[in-house]
Protein backbone atom coordinates (compact mmCIF):
# COMPACT_ATOMS: atom_id res chain seq x y z
CA UNK A 1 0.00 0.00 0.00
CA UNK A 2 1.21 3.55 -1.15
CA UNK A 3 1.18 5.80 1.60
CA UNK A 4 0.66 9.65 0.41
CA UNK A 5 2.13 12.64 2.21
CA UNK A 6 -0.58 14.80 3.61
CA UNK A 7 1.23 18.53 4.46
CA UNK A 8 0.26 20.30 7.40
CA UNK A 9 -0.50 23.67 6.71
CA UNK A 10 1.27 26.57 7.85
CA UNK A 11 1.17 30.29 8.67
CA UNK A 12 2.60 33.05 6.71
CA UNK A 13 5.14 33.16 9.93
CA UNK A 14 6.49 29.82 9.51
CA UNK A 15 6.89 29.89 5.48
CA UNK A 16 8.96 32.68 6.11
CA UNK A 17 11.61 30.75 8.48
CA UNK A 18 11.68 27.71 6.10
CA UNK A 19 12.36 30.35 3.91
CA UNK A 20 14.77 31.71 5.56
CA UNK A 21 16.28 28.49 6.62
CA UNK A 22 16.33 27.53 3.11
CA UNK A 23 19.18 29.86 2.32
CA UNK A 24 20.90 29.08 5.25
CA UNK A 25 19.72 32.16 7.90
CA UNK A 26 19.98 30.59 11.55
CA UNK A 27 20.32 32.67 15.13
CA UNK A 28 23.24 31.24 17.24
CA UNK A 29 22.51 29.44 20.06
CA UNK A 30 21.41 31.05 23.51
CA UNK A 31 24.59 31.45 25.36
CA UNK A 32 25.13 30.65 28.69
CA UNK A 33 24.82 33.36 31.60
CA UNK A 34 27.80 35.94 31.24
CA UNK A 35 27.67 36.47 35.29
CA UNK A 36 27.12 34.25 37.97
CA UNK A 37 23.65 33.91 39.34
CA UNK A 38 21.75 32.64 42.34
CA UNK A 39 19.44 30.04 40.91
CA UNK A 40 21.46 27.50 38.58
CA UNK A 41 20.18 24.93 36.46
CA UNK A 42 21.32 22.33 34.10
CA UNK A 43 19.82 19.11 32.14
CA UNK A 44 17.09 19.03 29.72
CA UNK A 45 17.26 20.16 25.90
CA UNK A 46 14.17 21.22 25.62
CA UNK A 47 13.30 23.31 28.08
CA UNK A 48 16.83 24.94 27.87
CA UNK A 49 15.61 27.69 25.37
CA UNK A 50 12.68 28.82 27.03
CA UNK A 51 14.27 28.62 30.96
CA UNK A 52 16.88 30.74 29.03
CA UNK A 53 14.42 33.55 28.33
CA UNK A 54 12.68 33.18 31.84
CA UNK A 55 15.85 34.53 32.77
CA UNK A 56 15.04 37.98 31.05
CA UNK A 57 12.09 38.62 33.49
CA UNK A 58 13.51 36.40 36.31
CA UNK A 59 16.76 37.51 37.32
CA UNK A 60 17.98 35.15 39.53
CA UNK A 61 17.94 32.40 36.88
CA UNK A 62 21.29 31.42 36.01
CA UNK A 63 20.32 28.64 33.22
CA UNK A 64 23.21 26.93 31.85
CA UNK A 65 22.64 25.09 27.89
CA UNK A 66 22.28 21.08 27.26
CA UNK A 67 25.00 21.47 24.82
CA UNK A 68 28.08 23.68 24.32
CA UNK A 69 32.02 24.16 26.07
CA UNK A 70 32.43 20.71 27.37
CA UNK A 71 32.47 22.15 31.04
CA UNK A 72 30.93 24.67 33.09
CA UNK A 73 32.23 26.99 35.97
CA UNK A 74 28.97 28.13 37.87
CA UNK A 75 29.93 29.54 40.96
CA UNK A 76 32.66 32.10 41.56
CA UNK A 77 34.13 29.99 43.61
CA UNK A 78 32.92 26.75 42.43
CA UNK A 79 34.45 23.67 40.64
CA UNK A 80 34.74 23.22 37.12
CA UNK A 81 32.84 20.17 35.69
CA UNK A 82 31.17 18.36 32.94
CA UNK A 83 28.22 20.10 31.03
CA UNK A 84 25.40 17.78 32.33
CA UNK A 85 23.08 17.58 28.87
CA UNK A 86 19.71 16.26 28.98
CA UNK A 87 17.06 16.01 31.81
CA UNK A 88 18.78 12.79 33.25
CA UNK A 89 21.98 14.33 33.27
CA UNK A 90 20.70 17.48 34.87
CA UNK A 91 18.86 15.34 37.87
CA UNK A 92 21.87 13.32 38.29
CA UNK A 93 23.76 16.57 38.52
CA UNK A 94 21.15 18.14 41.16
CA UNK A 95 21.62 14.81 43.10
CA UNK A 96 25.67 14.94 43.07
CA UNK A 97 25.33 18.49 44.49
CA UNK A 98 22.81 17.74 47.09
CA UNK A 99 25.40 15.20 47.70
CA UNK A 100 23.18 12.98 50.16
CA UNK A 101 26.09 10.82 50.96
CA UNK A 102 28.42 13.13 51.30
CA UNK A 103 30.85 11.45 48.93
CA UNK A 104 28.68 12.08 45.43
CA UNK A 105 30.43 13.43 42.82
CA UNK A 106 29.52 14.55 38.97
CA UNK A 107 29.64 12.44 36.99
CA UNK A 108 29.50 10.13 39.27
CA UNK A 109 32.61 8.09 40.56
CA UNK A 110 34.63 9.68 38.06
CA UNK A 111 33.78 13.39 38.37
CA UNK A 112 34.53 16.08 40.87
CA UNK A 113 32.55 17.28 44.11
CA UNK A 114 30.27 19.77 43.01
CA UNK A 115 28.17 19.77 46.26
CA UNK A 116 25.63 23.39 46.22
CA UNK A 117 26.51 24.27 42.83
CA UNK A 118 23.46 23.23 40.76
CA UNK A 119 19.87 24.44 42.15
CA UNK A 120 17.27 23.03 40.08
CA UNK A 121 17.79 20.95 36.71
CA UNK A 122 15.44 21.08 34.08
CA UNK A 123 13.33 18.28 32.85
CA UNK A 124 11.30 16.97 30.02
CA UNK A 125 10.15 13.92 31.38
CA UNK A 126 8.62 13.49 34.68
CA UNK A 127 9.49 11.29 38.16
CA UNK A 128 10.22 8.00 37.22
CA UNK A 129 8.91 5.13 39.10
CA UNK A 130 11.83 3.06 38.86
CA UNK A 131 13.72 5.54 41.75
CA UNK A 132 11.38 5.56 44.36
CA UNK A 133 11.71 8.17 47.25
CA UNK A 134 10.14 11.78 47.52
CA UNK A 135 13.93 13.72 47.70
CA UNK A 136 13.04 15.45 44.61
CA UNK A 137 10.27 17.81 43.54
CA UNK A 138 9.51 18.11 40.16
CA UNK A 139 7.44 21.26 39.93
CA UNK A 140 5.64 22.06 36.84
CA UNK A 141 5.83 24.89 34.96
CA UNK A 142 4.39 24.95 31.07
CA UNK A 143 3.01 21.69 28.50
CA UNK A 144 4.46 21.03 25.47
CA UNK A 145 3.58 18.65 22.89
CA UNK A 146 6.00 15.88 20.95
CA UNK A 147 4.78 14.04 17.59
CA UNK A 148 7.63 12.55 14.65
CA UNK A 149 9.56 14.66 11.92
CA UNK A 150 10.17 13.44 9.14
CA UNK A 151 11.86 14.89 5.69
CA UNK A 152 10.23 17.79 3.93
CA UNK A 153 11.66 15.80 0.84
CA UNK A 154 10.55 12.62 1.26
CA UNK A 155 7.14 10.83 1.03
CA UNK A 156 7.17 9.56 3.97
CA UNK A 157 3.56 9.45 5.99
CA UNK A 158 2.63 12.08 7.76
CA UNK A 159 -0.42 11.24 9.99
CA UNK A 160 0.54 7.90 11.25
CA UNK A 161 -1.63 6.19 14.24
CA UNK A 162 0.39 5.85 18.02
CA UNK A 163 -0.91 2.49 17.74
CA UNK A 164 -0.53 0.27 21.10
CA UNK A 165 -0.10 -3.50 22.50
CA UNK A 166 -3.43 -4.96 21.12
CA UNK A 167 -2.39 -4.59 17.41
CA UNK A 168 0.78 -6.64 17.83
CA UNK A 169 -0.39 -9.96 17.14
CA UNK A 170 -1.99 -8.51 14.06
CA UNK A 171 -0.12 -9.06 10.44
CA UNK A 172 1.18 -7.50 8.55
CA UNK A 173 1.60 -5.31 11.15
CA UNK A 174 -0.04 -1.95 11.01
CA UNK A 175 1.65 0.95 9.80
CA UNK A 176 1.89 2.39 13.82
CA UNK A 177 4.41 4.33 15.21
CA UNK A 178 4.66 2.15 18.19
CA UNK A 179 5.77 -0.79 15.24
CA UNK A 180 7.84 1.44 13.80
CA UNK A 181 10.27 1.70 16.70
CA UNK A 182 9.36 -1.97 17.83
CA UNK A 183 10.95 -3.02 14.19
CA UNK A 184 7.92 -4.69 13.09
CA UNK A 185 7.24 -2.13 9.84
CA UNK A 186 10.62 -1.19 8.45
CA UNK A 187 9.12 0.43 4.76
CA UNK A 188 6.99 2.75 3.36
CA UNK A 189 6.41 2.96 -0.26
CA UNK A 190 6.88 5.90 -1.58
CA UNK A 191 5.14 7.94 -4.93
CA UNK A 192 7.08 6.13 -7.28
CA UNK A 193 6.03 2.68 -5.75
CA UNK A 194 9.77 2.29 -4.83
CA UNK A 195 10.59 0.44 -1.27
CA UNK A 196 11.68 2.88 1.59
CA UNK A 197 13.59 1.27 4.47
CA UNK A 198 12.53 3.21 7.83
CA UNK A 199 15.80 4.25 10.02
CA UNK A 200 13.55 5.34 13.19
CA UNK A 201 16.32 7.50 15.51
CA UNK A 202 15.76 8.37 19.06
CA UNK A 203 17.72 11.04 20.71
CA UNK A 204 20.61 10.59 23.10
CA UNK A 205 20.80 8.60 26.55
CA UNK A 206 20.09 10.56 28.96
CA UNK A 207 17.61 13.04 27.29
CA UNK A 208 13.82 13.21 28.77
CA UNK A 209 11.90 12.98 25.26
CA UNK A 210 13.70 9.84 24.67
CA UNK A 211 12.11 8.21 27.94
CA UNK A 212 9.03 9.86 27.09
CA UNK A 213 8.67 9.06 23.69
CA UNK A 214 8.96 5.67 24.22
CA UNK A 215 6.85 5.22 27.33
CA UNK A 216 4.34 6.80 25.12
CA UNK A 217 4.40 4.21 22.47
CA UNK A 218 4.46 1.68 25.35
CA UNK A 219 7.87 0.64 24.88
CA UNK A 220 11.07 0.06 27.02
CA UNK A 221 14.50 0.45 26.23
CA UNK A 222 14.37 -3.32 26.13
CA UNK A 223 11.97 -3.57 23.63
CA UNK A 224 13.86 -1.05 21.61
CA UNK A 225 17.01 -3.18 22.20
CA UNK A 226 15.37 -6.18 20.97
CA UNK A 227 13.44 -4.61 17.70
CA UNK A 228 17.24 -4.22 16.58
CA UNK A 229 16.02 -1.29 14.10
CA UNK A 230 15.76 2.04 16.21
CA UNK A 231 19.23 4.04 16.87
CA UNK A 232 20.45 6.94 18.49
CA UNK A 233 23.89 6.84 15.62
CA UNK A 234 26.07 5.95 18.32
CA UNK A 235 24.51 8.31 21.64
CA UNK A 236 25.21 11.54 19.03
CA UNK A 237 21.30 12.07 18.21
CA UNK A 238 21.05 15.59 19.94
CA UNK A 239 17.13 16.00 20.28
CA UNK A 240 15.65 18.41 18.61
CA UNK A 241 18.16 18.93 16.06
CA UNK A 242 16.62 18.41 12.70
CA UNK A 243 19.68 18.10 10.59
CA UNK A 244 20.27 14.25 12.03
CA UNK A 245 17.35 13.60 9.47
CA UNK A 246 19.20 12.97 6.52
CA UNK A 247 17.43 10.03 4.39
CA UNK A 248 13.78 9.60 3.27
CA UNK A 249 13.18 7.01 5.57
CA UNK A 250 14.71 9.21 8.76
CA UNK A 251 12.02 9.73 11.12
CA UNK A 252 12.79 11.43 15.05
CA UNK A 253 10.61 12.28 18.02
CA UNK A 254 10.37 16.11 18.01
CA UNK A 255 8.61 18.63 20.67
CA UNK A 256 6.20 20.94 19.15
CA UNK A 257 7.34 23.69 21.36
CA UNK A 258 11.23 23.42 20.17
CA UNK A 259 10.12 23.32 16.76
CA UNK A 260 7.93 26.31 17.10
CA UNK A 261 10.78 28.54 19.15
CA UNK A 262 12.90 27.64 16.48
CA UNK A 263 10.98 29.15 14.08
CA UNK A 264 10.39 32.17 16.09
CA UNK A 265 14.14 32.58 16.97
CA UNK A 266 14.48 35.98 15.46
CA UNK A 267 11.89 37.32 17.43
CA UNK A 268 12.44 35.72 20.98
CA UNK A 269 13.63 37.92 23.71
CA UNK A 270 17.18 35.35 24.07
CA UNK A 271 18.04 33.29 20.95
CA UNK A 272 17.51 30.06 20.13
CA UNK A 273 19.26 27.75 17.97
CA UNK A 274 17.93 27.26 14.07
CA UNK A 275 18.19 23.72 13.96
CA UNK A 276 15.30 22.17 12.40
CA UNK A 277 16.79 21.46 9.01
CA UNK A 278 14.83 20.42 6.05
CA UNK A 279 12.15 18.56 8.57
CA UNK A 280 7.84 19.11 8.97
CA UNK A 281 6.15 17.49 11.65
CA UNK A 282 3.33 14.92 11.51
CA UNK A 283 0.05 14.75 12.48
CA UNK A 284 -1.06 11.45 14.66
CA UNK A 285 -4.61 10.26 14.65
CA UNK A 286 -5.38 12.97 11.53
CA UNK A 287 -4.61 15.62 14.82
CA UNK A 288 -2.10 18.68 14.09
CA UNK A 289 0.59 19.15 16.10
CA UNK A 290 0.00 23.22 15.74
CA UNK A 291 -2.47 25.48 14.70
CA UNK A 292 -2.34 29.12 13.32
CA UNK A 293 -3.19 31.95 15.60
CA UNK A 294 -5.00 34.98 14.49
CA UNK A 295 -2.79 37.88 13.62
CA UNK A 296 -0.11 35.38 12.06
CA UNK A 297 2.02 32.31 13.42
CA UNK A 298 1.11 29.41 14.52
CA UNK A 299 0.53 27.52 18.06
CA UNK A 300 0.52 24.83 20.14
CA UNK A 301 -2.25 22.51 19.37
CA UNK A 302 -3.41 21.45 22.90
CA UNK A 303 -6.04 18.93 21.48
CA UNK A 304 -2.28 17.14 20.31
CA UNK A 305 -3.10 13.16 21.12
CA UNK A 306 0.80 13.54 22.80
CA UNK A 307 1.49 15.83 25.16
CA UNK A 308 3.34 16.77 28.31
CA UNK A 309 4.42 18.68 31.17
CA UNK A 310 7.42 20.31 31.82
CA UNK A 311 9.69 20.58 34.79
CA UNK A 312 11.93 21.88 37.40
CA UNK A 313 13.02 19.83 39.50
CA UNK A 314 14.52 20.22 42.83
CA UNK A 315 15.84 19.24 46.39
CA UNK A 316 12.39 18.86 48.01
CA UNK A 317 14.20 20.05 51.68
CA UNK A 318 14.62 23.05 50.09
CA UNK A 319 10.91 23.39 49.95
CA UNK A 320 10.50 24.56 53.60
CA UNK A 321 13.84 26.15 54.20
CA UNK A 322 14.23 29.48 55.62
CA UNK A 323 17.48 30.61 54.01
CA UNK A 324 17.55 33.18 51.87
CA UNK A 325 18.73 31.10 49.15
CA UNK A 326 15.30 28.69 49.74
CA UNK A 327 12.85 31.75 50.48
CA UNK A 328 14.43 33.04 46.48
CA UNK A 329 13.98 29.42 45.23
CA UNK A 330 10.77 28.87 46.64
CA UNK A 331 9.52 32.12 45.52
CA UNK A 332 10.76 31.79 42.07
CA UNK A 333 9.08 28.54 41.17
CA UNK A 334 6.39 27.15 43.96
CA UNK A 335 3.02 28.04 43.45
CA UNK A 336 0.92 29.94 41.01
CA UNK A 337 2.41 33.20 41.96
CA UNK A 338 5.86 32.40 41.69
CA UNK A 339 8.09 34.45 39.09
CA UNK A 340 8.09 31.76 36.74
CA UNK A 341 4.58 30.91 36.85
CA UNK A 342 3.78 35.08 36.18
CA UNK A 343 5.47 34.58 33.00
CA UNK A 344 2.85 33.31 31.15
CA UNK A 345 3.23 35.62 27.96
CA UNK A 346 7.42 34.31 27.84
CA UNK A 347 6.19 30.97 28.06
CA UNK A 348 3.59 31.43 25.24
CA UNK A 349 6.37 33.24 23.61
CA UNK A 350 9.03 30.17 23.15
CA UNK A 351 6.11 27.81 22.25
CA UNK A 352 5.03 26.16 25.18
CA UNK A 353 1.67 26.12 26.52
CA UNK A 354 0.51 27.32 30.50
CA UNK A 355 -0.96 25.01 33.05
CA UNK A 356 -3.32 27.19 34.84
CA UNK A 357 -3.69 26.16 38.70
CA UNK A 358 -1.45 23.54 38.39
CA UNK A 359 1.93 25.58 37.52
CA UNK A 360 4.15 25.29 40.96
CA UNK A 361 2.51 22.18 41.73
CA UNK A 362 4.84 21.16 44.81
CA UNK A 363 2.64 17.85 46.33
CA UNK A 364 2.05 15.52 43.36
CA UNK A 365 5.47 14.60 41.52
CA UNK A 366 7.94 13.59 43.54
CA UNK A 367 10.86 10.70 43.04
CA UNK A 368 14.17 9.12 44.84
CA UNK A 369 17.38 11.01 43.90
CA UNK A 370 19.02 10.38 40.81
CA UNK A 371 22.58 8.63 40.68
Amino acid sequence: MMHKKSTLRVSAVAALAVAAMAFGAAAPAMADPTDYKPLVGVGSDTTEGLVGGLATVVPTIGSYDAVGSATIKVRADGPTFNRPNGSGNGQKALTASINPNGTDKWPAGSGVDITGQVDFARSSSGPSGSLPGSQLTFIPFARDAVTYAVSAASDFPRDIAKGDASQDSISPAPFTLRNIYRGTVTTYTDANFQSVTIRPLLPQTGSGTRSFWIGQLGLTEANITAGGVATDLGNTVQEHNGTFVTGKGDIVPFSVAQYIAQGNHGSLPTTVAERRGNIELGRIGTIKPYVPVDGGGIELNSAFPITRLVYNVVSTARLTGSSAADVQLQQTFVGTGSSVCQAGATIRQYGFGTIGDLCGNTTTYKQGYSF
